[in-house]
């Protein structure tokens, strides 16, 4: 048999490796319950273990489940979801308008620039290139004009 050059130290047990858990109660099992109540289950030994869903309290939803009281657990998580869903409506609301309102900006700076300043800006331009490239802040002056007229400031000369 051919033997490995392989260390030991591979594989197999490693603490803290693996899938961390979801329960916050430590270690799980598994049962068998009926297919018919898997998911009503879960739901309470999710809550008994501090995983409340939809923000709700813990404390709330089972007092309705001990209670017996599935119609009122049931309302509220209903409210919760739909007060959760109107707040991020509301959220995404507010980021349209905020969008709108950068929008209108953003096509007003644009209208500024005329035809006429935007010929002017190519001139300027064209004549920058053809300077020499040793030619000090010439250039960089004919580049700030054509700035200037783009953001609608008064050219410097």
């Amino acid at each position: 048999m051919k033997e490995s050059n392989h260390s030991i130290s591979w594989g197999g047990y490693r603490p803290g490796a693996g899938q961390k858990s979801k329960w916050n109660n430590g270690a799980t099992a598994t049962i068998r319950v009926p297919q018919a109540l898997t998911e009503d289950v879960m739901r309470y030994a999710q809550l008994v273990d501090g995983q409340s869903p939809h923000g709700l309290k813990a404390e709330d939803c089972l007092s309705c489940i001990l209670d017996g009281d599935t119609q009122s657990s049931k309302l509220k998580l209903v409210t919760a979801e739909r007060d959760r869903l109107d707040s991020e409506c509301n959220e995404l609301a507010e980021r349209v308008g905020n969008l709108h309102l950068q929008l209108e900006e953003t096509k007003q700076g644009f209208e500024t620039v005329t035809k006429s300043s935007y010929l002017q800006v190519i001139e300027i331009l064209r004549t920058a290139i053809g300077l020499k490239p040793n030619a000090g802040g010439a250039i960089k002056k004919e580049i700030k004009r054509a700035l200037d007229l783009l953001s609608s400031k008064t050219p410097t000369k």
